[in-house]
């Protein structure tokens, strides 16, 4: 468990107990921003993977 989802945990136990009165979406950011990080490397190595592929069918034709 990362600190993101230890943050996200805290604020809404502090959301639910009305010690914050934020909006959920800045409850829920820190896992937003954690699964978008996670996203954007999955996209990254898939690009890495696609690129790789490519080439090595390019290398085969010549």
């Amino acid at each position: 468990m990362g600190i993101a989802e230890v943050l996200t945990i805290v604020f809404i136990v502090l959301k639910l107990t009305n010690v914050i009165a934020w909006s959920w979406w800045l409850v829920l950011l820190p896992a937003i921003i954690s699964f978008s990080i996670y996203a954007l490397i999955l996209v990254m190595k898939l690009v890495m993977v696609m690129i790789a592929v490519v080439a090595m069918k390019k290398r085969k034709e010549l």
